[in-house]
Formats: C-alpha cells, sequence, structure tokens
C-alpha cells in the first residue's frame, strides 16, 4: 500500500490503542457502577445518619423557637410520632433512592432515552417534537 494509507492505519491503530489503555477502563468502571448495586448501597447506608439528623435539626429548631417565647413542650411517653415520622421519611428516602437505581440502570440499557420521553410526556399528553 502507499505512504498515506500506511500513515492513516498507524494512527488509527495509535488512537485506538490510546483509547483501549486510558479510556477503556474507566468506562468499564462507570458500566460496573451504573449496573451493579455498589453505588447504590453506600447511599442506602448512609441514608439512617442523615434521616436522624435532619430530624434532630428540626427538633433542636423547634425547641429554640418556643424557648424564645418561654415555652417548653411536654413530652409523652406514649407518643410515638416522631419516630414513626422518622421512619417513614427513612422509607421514602429508601424507596426514592431504589427508584432512582432502577433508572439510573434503565437509562443505562437504553442508551438513555427514558428522560427524553418523559419530558415530551408533559401531562399525560404527548408532545410534537
Amino acid at each position: 500500500m502507499g505512504y498515506a494509507s500506511d500513515t492513516y492505519a498507524n494512527l488509527i491503530r495509535e488512537q485506538y490503542n490510546d483509547w483501549l489503555t486510558r479510556y477503556f477502563p474507566k468506562q468499564e468502571r462507570l458500566m460496573q457502577l451504573g449496573t451493579n448495586n455498589e453505588l447504590m448501597n453506600a447511599q442506602l447506608a448512609r441514608t439512617d445518619g442523615i434521616a436522624a439528623n435532619s430530624l434532630r435539626s428540626a427538633q433542636l429548631g423547634t425547641q429554640n423557637q418556643m424557648a424564645r417565647y418561654g415555652v417548653s413542650r411536654t413530652t409523652n411517653p406514649q407518643d410515638n410520632t416522631m419516630g414513626l415520622r422518622s421512619a417513614l421519611a427513612v422509607a421514602g428516602a429508601d424507596n426514592g433512592i431504589r427508584q432512582a437505581e432502577q433508572d439510573r440502570q434503565m437509562n443505562i440499557l437504553t442508551g438513555g432515552t427514558a428522560p427524553v420521553r418523559q419530558q415530551l410526556n408533559i401531562g399525560g399528553q404527548n408532545q410534537a417534537v
């Protein structure tokens, strides 16, 4: 073959080898993170602590606000509403995380076109493109 075609072929081979050594391992790792549940499990593990901190902040804010007026909140040992609300918040956050993980995995399988389809369907009516 000619000099130009050999040079072009070598250039393409070098580009491919560069992609294979530098970019493919990163892409492969991102695909693993996107298709296994490693990220979701780490996020689920943080949910309990985050919810507890949020509840504690809300309670302290309420206590501080009531203390400004010289009022204290009486606690009833039979009242479990805070525990139930906390459990509901954690369950809702966990379900949201699981749904986001499922959406992410579906987007990887479909090439990421699901959000476009969802944006086209507004209010139950398909919008013309």
